[in-house]
């Protein structure tokens, strides 16, 4: 065994420092693995159960020493009414992370290391949060969620202690930590518009990257992944890119969360086309609400339809005008139907929508 390697097992038990003494075993044992087995794999063992960190989560939280107010959330344990909706890729590399924490000793043995830290980025409302969430449930571990109301003070240096005492809690057991709105905290350093405390946070941030357990993951999610400090890039174990549902997770959110109006999908589909799910909820409830107080149906007031559009598709019910029909016609046209899904909703015929629409259309330009 190397003698820098033996001296710094020494320092790092000696000082207390369990994460030096973690790494300087993970260092130690591909090198001792042929010439005593019997060592390497008492060390790996070791390691893979977690025996140098607590797994006593009951640890007294964080607090701001001036309001004291929590500077974390935790979910403990984390309830997940629905499984987030994801693209392949994505969701690919996420069952890869819970795969790799049931192979620990195996990738220990290998040299290897399951990964620990892991950036999202994306635009609001498409499923980073509800991801976080999903692998502290799939992993079974506690969610601890960065307070960054609280952890921000206008206290110069207060901002930093905070954020060193979440570190250092969530690092003591396993856990997954995220830390939402990660370019507040974490800037570019070379931004002359912030102050030093900031850049000097960044410092702290990077070391700690460095130095997380692999007893725990560190998820940090940002919406502007532009105003990272680029150092802050290559910590990361993994990158994931998340963007807005693609037509067929807007179907399958359709069909998961308002089974109700699955039969309307590929409509609403369109309707909701380059939408983030938040957006589509909130859209939901909001119709909903309307629905529910005009006594209309909640698919009417979706697509901002008149109620006497049913009508037009029942040949047994000749009460609607002609006027009414083509009226009806162009609406749905002009939010951007095809012919093809008027003639759909509507029970009217592709070549009686076509001629509808050219005759307004003509009617109008004279």
């Amino acid at each position: 065994m190397e003698l820098k390697l033996s001296q710094l097992l020494i320092d790092s038990a000696l000082t207390g420092n369990i994460r030096s003494v973690e790494m300087a075993l993970k260092k130690i044992a591909p090198k001792i693995k042929s010439d005593d087995p019997e060592l390497y794999h008492f060390i790996n063992s070791r390691l893979q159960s977690n025996l140098l960190r607590s797994k006593d989560n009951s640890k007294i939280l964080p607090v701001d020493t001036d309001s004291r107010l929590q500077l974390v959330r935790v979910e403990n344990p984390v309830i997940m009414p629905s499984t987030p909706i994801l693209s392949e890729n994505i969701e690919s590399k996420l069952f890869q992370v819970v795969k790799e924490r049931s192979l620990i000793e195996k990738l220990l043995e290998l040299g290897l290391t399951p990964t620990k830290t892991i950036l999202f980025e994306g635009p609001p409302g498409i499923g980073k949060t509800m991801s976080a969430r999903w692998l502290a449930n799939k992993l079974e571990l506690p969610l601890i969620v960065l307070d960054l109301a609280t952890v921000i003070s206008s206290y110069l240096g207060k901002t930093g202690s905070n954020i060193r005492a979440v570190l250092d809690y969530a690092s003591s057991f396993p856990c997954v930590m995220l830390l939402d709105e990660f370019d507040a905290i974490a800037k570019r350093r070379d931004d002359e518009r912030e102050l030093g405390e900031l850049k000097r946070l960044v410092t702290v941030l990077l070391q700690t990257l460095d130095d997380w357990p692999e007893s725990s993951i560190l998820i940090a999610a940002t919406n502007h992944s532009e105003l990272l400090d680029p150092a802050i890039w290559r910590r990361f174990d993994l990158q994931l890119k998340f963007s807005n549902p693609t037509p067929q997770m807007i179907e399958a959110y359709i069909e998961q969360q308002h089974s109700d109006l699955k039969k309307h999908k590929k409509l609403l589909c369109d309707l909701f086309s380059g939408k983030s799910f938040s957006d589509i909820e909130r859209t939901f409830n909001l119709a909903r609400k309307e629905a529910f107080i005009k006594d209309q149906a909640l698919i009417n007031i979706l697509l901002g339809r008149n109620e006497n559009l049913e009508s037009v598709s029942n040949t047994s019910q000749q009460q609607i005008s002609k006027t009414e029909r083509n009226e009806i016609v162009l609406k749905l046209y002009r939010k951007g139907l095809s012919q093809r899904k008027i003639a759909e909703e509507t029970g009217l015929s592709r070549p009686t929508i076509k001629k509808i629409i050219t005759t307004l259309q003509t009617i109008e330009s004279n």
